[in-house]
Parts: structure tokens; C-alpha cells; sequence
């Protein structure tokens, strides 16, 4: 797929969704962007990318309701005439130990990490399957899941969970879209850390990962970059980019 005059729907962009926002701007995509809390931090964006010759815009959008997940992607194909790929952002990280375990921390992680890109994903896949078939295909989507999901730790379990069927959903739902819809999964390590994780433990991370790095955007964007323009031959795919976290150390620690 070329990117260029397609339009990309990115749900959660104020840090690796800001930089692929930018970067795929320059690669001639339309951008839309939703967000929930992070109005100011995502307009800013919207005029980056606007600054690289495209359309862009933002929205907001509760995407734990299916109504506005609808509304989002009605607004894009209004907007901008098509929707063509779908990237999967949106996520909350919250620490739960499992001696204060509620009910409803599953609850939230479920919504915000599963339900939200399920809503998404399946009202963005009906409305690309209203397009016509170019090269083979109606669009692409990709899901952001965690490389934990394949070697969890602990005090995160609803999280986990929610990721964990978020892989499934990119599995199930690349054969119920297939041939002409394809749907990958990036599962990350740690990028672009938020501000709150502490150099202690960054560098726990890093000592304990088999490159001995902390990963930046561009090495998850450039992936992102691979499936949507440099292959139509890859669905129901999920691929770690974690420095090596999942293999642990050379000294063999976890």
C-alpha cells in the first residue's frame, strides 16, 4: 500500500502515536487522530502534520463506548473520503498488585485495553469493506499489544489479560477480514518510558534485555512503516520489538 492520499486513523497519539502521526504525514497519509484526555498534547500534532502538506484532524472520543468508536470513524470517512488504515494506540498501563485487587480494575483494563480497539477495529473494518479493492485491498489495521503478554510479570494482571486477548482479536479477526483487510499486532518493550519511571528502573530494564537497550518511537514506527508500505503479504502477525526483553539478558538472567 502506498500511504501516499490515504487517510490513517491513529487512536491514542501523545507519544509514539504523536511521532508515527508525524511520520507517516511525511509519507503523504492524511492523519486523524483521537483522543480522551490529551486535547492540547494531540492538536499540536495535528498542526505538525499539517506542516508536512497533509489534512489532519482530531477528534474526541470515549473509545470504551461502541457509540463513539461508530461516531470516530464516521467522522473520519466524512472528512477525509475513506479510511484506509487503522492503528490501535489507545491503552492505559496501571499497576495492580494482586493482594488489592478490585473487580473493577479488570473492568477498566478490559474496556480501555480490549473493548476499546475491539469497537474501533470492527467499525473501521466495515467501513473500509465499503471501499473499492485497490491492488487486492480494502485496508490495513494494526493493534498495539505488550511483549509481557508471552512472559508476564507481575502486579499487572487485568492489563495482561486485556492485552492478551488483544492478540487473539488480531489473529481472529485477520481471517475474518481476509483476503482484503489485513490485521497485524506490534507487541513493544520499553519506549519512549513516561516521565514517572524512575532511572533505577530503566536501568533494570535495560541490564535484563539481551541488546542492553531502551528502545525509542522510530524503532516501533519503522515496523509500522514495513507492514503498512512495505508488504501486503503479512496478517494475523504479532511482532515483539523489545531490544530482546522477552529472551532476558546474555548473562542469562530474567
Amino acid at each position: 500500500m502506498k500511504l501516499a492520499g490515504k487517510t490513517v486513523l491513529i487512536t491514542g497519539g501523545r507519544r509514539i502515536g504523536a511521532a508515527l502521526a508525524r511520520l507517516l504525514a511525511e509519507r503523504g497519509a492524511n492523519i486523524a487522530l483521537s483522543y480522551h484526555s490529551s486535547a492540547a498534547v494531540i492538536q499540536e500534532v495535528v498542526e505538525d502534520c499539517r506542516q508536512a502538506g497533509v489534512q489532519a484532524e482530531a477528534n474526541s472520543a470515549d473509545l470504551r463506548h461502541c457509540e463513539q468508536a461508530e461516531a470516530l470513524v464516521a467522522q473520519t470517512v466524512a472528512r477525509f473520503g475513506s479510511l484506509d488504515v487503522l492503528i490501535n494506540l489507545t491503552s492505559i498501563y496501571t499497576r495492580t498488585p494482586f493482594a488489592n485487587l478490585q473487580p473493577g480494575d479488570y473492568e477498566e483494563a478490559i474496556a480501555s485495553n480490549l473493548s476499546a480497539p475491539y469497537f474501533t477495529a470492527l467499525s473501521a473494518a466495515r467501513a473500509m469493506q465499503q471501499q473499492p479493492t485497490v491492488d487486492g485491498l480494502q485496508g490495513k489495521i494494526i493493534h498495539f499489544t505488550d511483549w509481557a503478554v508471552d512472559r508476564p510479570y507481575r502486579d499487572f494482571l487485568p492489563y495482561l489479560i486485556a492485552k492478551g486477548g488483544l492478540v487473539t482479536l488480531t489473529r481472529a479477526l485477520a481471517v475474518e477480514l481476509a483476503p482484503t483487510i489485513t490485521v497485524n499486532a506490534i507487541a513493544p518493550g520499553t519506549v519512549e518510558p513516561p516521565p514517572h519511571v524512575s532511572a533505577e528502573r530503566l536501568e533494570q530494564i535495560r541490564s535484563t534485555s539481551a541488546l542492553g537497550k531502551i528502545g525509542s518511537a522510530d524503532d516501533v514506527n519503522r515496523l509500522v512503516l514495513y507492514l503498512l508500505e512495505g508488504t501486503d503479504f503479512v496478517t494475523g502477525e504479532v511482532y515483539r520489538v523489545d531490544g530482546g526483553r522477552f529472551l532476558g539478558s546474555s548473562t542469562g538472567e530474567a
